[in-house]
């Protein structure tokens, strides 16, 4: 009796679980999303915050209006969620804006989520409705110092170590993020010659809108001229660095760091 009572109840505990997520499926199904999604893909350190700054300005559709102030783009599966796809698709949902995207990185979905095939991911989310941005950036030895100093933001020596270290991680991403992209159709965005000169914004907007469907808001004004600027000026220990990168696999990264920087 006390059996039977048991596999009585177990069903009935299965069946009310079932219903109550069939009935939140039918729910979210029913919520409209905004009209343009896209995901920005990308390593971090790589011109994101410019990119916010250029969809929020410049790119945002004339015929919505602007977008606020507080709008920016969030690295939604940068924790592990059990359900990263529903995670997404809620903060879509939520979103009020007719503009949504976020971050998404190849670590997020290889090192977070533990993703075999994170190909098959992004190629799932592209058949949802989400364009894809893949933000890169070509000069390794300066990412790789962008990303330490954020670390130690007062200090103006680098460990070489790390760095190597670094950079080896940076390099792994490269490759991950290439072979991932490659599945879909994309926009690629190269944070040297799309986003470090503010000079070349506008032609960048007008990519990123014939991209998204968007109709382009307004011109970007900027005019700012470019120095150049050493490795040797960032770094308080380069002779150091010098000697322990040419010891490596990465000795390559010191005659091909590009001299153009923003003041």
């Amino acid at each position: 009796m006390t059996d039977m009572l048991s596999t009585h109840y177990s069903s009935w505990f299965a069946y009310q679980l079932q219903e109550l997520i069939t009935r939140s499926h039918h729910r979210l199904t029913n919520m409209s999303q905004p009209s343009c999604r896209f995901v920005l893909f990308g390593t971090e350190f790589s011109g994101g915050r410019i990119m916010v700054d250029l969809l929020r300005r410049v790119v945002a559709d004339a015929r919505y209006g602007p977008l606020p102030s507080t709008w920016t783009l969030e690295p939604l599966l940068e924790q592990r969620h059990f359900f990263p796809l529903r995670h997404i698709q809620r903060h879509g949902w939520a979103c009020s804006n007719y503009l949504f995207g976020f971050k998404l990185s190849a670590m997020d979905l290889i090192a977070t989520h533990g993703m075999s095939e994170p190909s098959r991911f992004v190629a799932i989310l592209y058949e949802q409705g989400y364009k894809v941005i893949h933000l890169q950036r070509r000069d390794l030895m300066r990412h790789a110092i962008a990303v330490l100093k954020a670390h130690q933001p007062t200090s103006q020596r680098i460990n070489p170590q790390a760095l190597i270290a670094t950079l080896k991680h940076l390099d792994e991403q490269r490759i991950a993020e290439a072979a991932i992209v490659s599945q879909v159709p994309h926009l690629t965005i190269t944070y040297e010659t799309d986003l470090l000169d503010p000079n070349v914004h506008n032609a960048t907007a007008q990519r990123l809108c014939r991209f998204l469907s968007l109709q382009q808001r307004q011109q970007a004004r900027y005019s700012m001229k470019l120095v150049h600027q050493r490795i040797s000026d960032l770094i308080a220990n380069y002779d150091e660095v010098c000697a322990a990168l040419e010891c490596s696999d990465y000795a390559y990264v010191l005659t091909e760091a590009s001299a153009k920087l923003v003041i």
